[in-house]
């Protein structure tokens, strides 16, 4: 860490093992962002239809069964059959509880925002202006915690509030995914135009 605080550090002034780390940090943090773009692009599915039903609980409309013509046609009772898609009972939806919603925000409260100061480390001492460092980590800032906030919205105010949750997460993809990759890019590849000031990570 005391390469961090030095004066004019820059990441491409790092030695090979130390650039291998990092690295392979960031490599693993990205694929974690990856991952959860897509597990939430998974619960999103069509608009924001699976985080009302995860957090807020609401149903999906059954599918309504018209009753045959031919049988009213006759004048005789009206037996309506369902096929085997809608004879299958759909799965009780229920709201996430407190305790579950408790211990998922308790877990991400604790390893968020490591990931973000490590990154956001590795972020400042790239060769990016002061205003485009402060920009990024801003961001970053800002959408992890709103990201681990909609799901109490949602869950406590209702699916309407749903596409704050989807909105946040595009952020959050977002802004980690630069403070993740760029650092990466100037690690390896350096930057010719890094301003002489003394870069302060802390």
């Amino acid at each position: 860490m005391r390469q961090f605080a030095s004066s004019g550090f820059r990441l491409w002034n790092l030695g090979l093992a130390a650039k291998a780390l990092y690295t392979a940090f960031c490599a693993l943090t990205f694929l974690g962002v990856v991952s959860s773009a897509l597990y939430y692009g998974d619960l999103v599915g069509t608009g924001t239809r699976g985080i009302r039903r995860y957090y807020a609980g609401e149903e999906r409309e059954a599918p309504s069964v018209s009753a045959p013509a031919g049988d009213a046609a006759a004048g005789g009772p009206a037996i309506e059959v369902p096929d085997d898609a809608e004879r299958a009972r759909p799965p009780l939806i229920v709201a996430v509880t407190y305790r579950k919603l408790l211990e998922v925000t308790h877990f991400h409260l604790f390893t968020m925002p490591v990931v973000l100061l490590i990154v956001g480390h590795l972020f400042l001492a790239t060769g990016l202006s002061e205003r485009w460092k402060l920009t990024w980590i801003i961001a970053g800032s800002v959408s992890v915690a709103l990201h681990l906030a909609t799901p109490w919205l949602v869950r406590y105010l209702g699916g309407g509030v749903a596409f704050l949750h989807a909105l946040t997460g595009l952020g959050l993809t977002v802004s980690m995914s630069v403070l993740t990759l760029y650092p990466v890019l100037a690690m390896w590849r350096g930057d010719k135009r890094a301003p002489a000031t003394r870069v302060q990570p802390g």
